[in-house]
């Protein structure tokens, strides 16, 4: 299914009027494997009657630039920025698995890549490089011996040339070695002027050695098609069919998918594959057993294929870690988090279909500045582009023009190592409304808790803004990263969110942190308050996003039964104490949270103790919704009594009303236990009163680690 997409990419891409520069520059590595194009060697060759090799001066396409390490550093280091419109005339393909400095695959056009190691072995022995890749590329002339070994002797000459450069500093000895035999035919032909600025076809290599005053230009249109028909005949290595698997055409000339410039379509990666295949005992070939595909559909696969590399990116390293992080362990969390390198995930995403059955001039041309766009990964001025990567986790956009849910989303995640791919998560059949609902909602939920940051006393820096306005990274926290994929992809298409499951992780965690902030020295209590305050922060977070994606997306009720903090913490704290109730165990929780904090500050005050330490969570034990109630809410008189703290009366009568509350509700309670923590933790750490400068916090007993 997913080549399927990747022709279909490729196809609506080529389709919309792409130039063969931009094709070239897309299924080729000049791009981001510039470096070669530091030392060009271009021997120009005339064949005919009389064989006859002249070799240019060592060319750099390109420039040396200064360029400083780093903000901090005034040191300076000498880079080669190439010049890749020029490097058009002579593109390549760094293979990706196997040797790379041996040939490999096919080659539309005789121009080699030289690695800086393989310098020494080509100065002594040129003709081995030259014949083992002369095998592979698409000539109209076959080589003789004694041709071979002119040649041999001036690619001899250029090995001694870039060693040279490399002694001599600020040179890295990459190259590229370019045969180039103009003819009428071939893709290179001789020119008496040189291309105006700004020509799409053509582009000059330089002045010929053996026509002097001529210029040698290359064809990019016929570089293309050397370079797809160089493709299919590297499909072909791998075996034939007859049939083609996307469009059922029957030909002779269906090759397999194999493909040395794509991982995921080259057979190092071993998904595809039978058993006996990926053990080395080949049963047939690629083609009868994956699959089979006709010239076009292969073309279409190899530019959808480059296409959906270029558009994919990294997962943020703080997204990758919170998916590896255990779930509901608050101190394996914070083990796990010293710990080292996590894996390297990607993602990309496909936009289906790119290009609707339209011919209009006009249309094609806004949508090519589209997909050109869907290309970059930004958003442009002016335009309603969306940024996607708050809710699918990579950088990414999605243009105007392609915001219509006629299209649809294909999003795909994968680690890729050694040119082995691991395909974490295939979501399909996005709806571009539903991305643009979801960014909505969260926006609403992090508006309607700015005030919570604020009262916890949390910092809101551009990491954590990020973090906590990514989808992503909201399912992870609240799902545990085992769910995470299936998690996205049902909110992703509508589904249901299960908020069991998110309450029951918010409840473990803040039993972890409570108990290191309570029980822990003074170090390791103030990193679990602050991780305290951060749970607090997320439970209330989640909570907005829930209901809102609840009443939004599933036109359905809000799951949580708390409502808004400030109204709830105002009604318990102001309204008549003879009218005040609850109608949930998480209102419930809530109350007890607050009016056991507003008890714990004049405990602390007078008996200078924590109060959840020093009476309820005795001898490290686990603090339950009925633990508070029977070590905290229903002995508040007694308490008092003893240390003559002399309560307020107003706050008798609010703890009285409470703790009947608590009695009333007790059955409920114990079935949803978790609701019942979650908001006790938040109304106990919102009401805790605010700490002057240099003063501890009441929560925290500094001791001795």
């Amino acid at each position: 299914m997913l080549l399927n997409y990747l022709a279909a990419v490729g196809s609506s891409f080529l389709s919309a009027g792409m130039e063969p520069s931009e094709v070239l520059d897309l299924i080729s590595d000049g791009k981001t494997q510039g470096k070669f194009y530091e030392n060009v060697a271009v021997i120009e060759i005339q064949t005919g009657e009389s064989f006859r090799a002249e070799k240019w001066p060592l060319m750099s396409w390109g420039e040396h630039v200064e360029q400083e390490r780093s903000k901090r550093s005034k040191k300076k280091d000498v880079v080669f920025i190439p010049d890749l419109h020029r490097g058009l005339g002579a593109p390549f393909v760094v293979p990706l698995s196997g040797n790379k400095t041996a040939a490999q695959g096919r080659y539309g056009i005789p121009a080699y890549i030289i690695y800086p190691g393989s310098l020494n072995s080509l100065k002594e022995s040129p003709n081995s490089f030259l014949i083992n890749r002369l095998e592979r590329t698409m000539l109209s002339h076959e080589f003789t011996e004694d041709e071979v070994n002119e040649l041999g002797k001036l690619i001899s000459l250029f090995a001694s040339e870039i060693i040279e450069k490399m002694k001599s500093g600020n040179n890295q000895g990459f190259g590229l070695l370019v045969l180039c035999e103009p003819s009428e035919e071939g893709v290179y032909c001789y020119s008496e002027t040189k291309p105006v600025p700004g020509d799409k076809r053509f582009i000059r290599i330089g002045e010929s050695k053996i026509h002097p005053g001529k210029h040698i230009l290359a064809d990019l249109s016929k570089v293309l098609e050397r370079f797809k028909v160089s493709k299919i005949e590297e499909g072909a290595e791998m075996g034939k069919g007859t049939r083609c698997s996307f469009c059922g055409s029957q030909s002779e000339d269906i090759v397999s998918i194999y493909n040395k410039s794509w991982s995921l379509i080259a057979p190092t990666w071993h998904a595809p594959f039978p058993e006996l295949h990926k053990k080395g005992q080949k049963v047939g070939n690629i083609a009868s057993i994956v699959g089979g595909l006709c010239s076009e559909c292969y073309i279409n696969t190899v530019v959808g294929a480059n296409i959906f590399s270029e558009v994919s990116s990294a997962l943020p390293n703080w997204l990758t870690r919170e998916i590896f992080l255990p779930f509901a362990s608050a101190g394996g969390r914070e083990e796990a988090k010293r710990r080292g390198n996590v894996p390297y995930i990607r993602g990309s995403f496909i936009i289906l279909p790119l290009v609707p059955d339209k011919d209009d001039d006009e249309f094609k041309e806004d949508m090519l500045e589209a997909l050109a766009n869907y290309r970059i990964k930004k958003t442009r001025e002016g335009k309603r582009d969306k940024a996607l990567e708050a809710i699918i986790g990579f950088e990414s956009a999605l243009p105007e023009e392609l915001d219509s849910d006629q299209y649809r989303l294909h999003i795909i995640y994968y680690t890729e190592s050694n040119a082995d791919i691991q395909l974490r998560a295939t979501i399909d059949d996005v709806l571009p409304s539903t991305v643009g609902r979801l960014q909505t909602i969260i926006g609403k939920a992090l508006q309607k808790n700015v005030l919570i940051r604020k009262k916890l006393g949390l910092t809101t820096s551009q990491w954590t803004a990020e973090r906590y306005g990514s989808l992503p990274y909201l399912l992870t926290r609240a799902y545990g990263g085992c769910y995470f994929w299936p998690t996205l992809n049902r909110v992703l298409h509508r589904g249901t969110l299960d908020w069991g499951g998110f309450i029951a992780g918010v409840a473990a965690r803040m039993n972890g942190y409570s108990k290191n902030m309570l029980l822990g020295g003074s170090t390791v209590a103030r990193n679990a308050l602050q991780q305290m305050k951060e749970e607090v922060y997320f439970y209330s977070l989640f909570r907005s996003f829930y209901d809102g994606y609840q009443k939004e997306i599933l036109l359905g009720e809000g799951g949580s039964n708390l409502g808004d903090w400030q109204e709830l913490m105002d009604r318990i704290s102001s309204c008549n104490p003879e009218e005040l109730s609850f109608n949930s165990p998480e209102e419930l929780g809530f109350a007890a949270g607050y009016i056991l904090a507003r008890f714990g500050s004049q405990y602390y005050a007078v008996a200078g103790k924590n109060f959840l330490r020093h009476r309820v969570m005795t001898f490290g034990s686990n603090l339950t919704p009925e633990t508070i109630w029977r070590r905290a809410l229903s002995r508040f008189q007694e308490y008092a009594l003893k240390l003559d703290m002399g309560l307020n009366p107003d706050f008798r009568k609010r703890a009285a009303v409470i703790e009947c509350e608590y009695r009333r509700l007790r059955d409920d309670v114990q079935k949803n236990k978790d609701e019942f923590m979650g908001a006790f933790w938040s109304g106990y750490m919102l009401s805790l009163p605010a700490k002057k400068n240099g003063e501890e916090d009441n929560e925290i007993e500094t001791k001795e680690e």
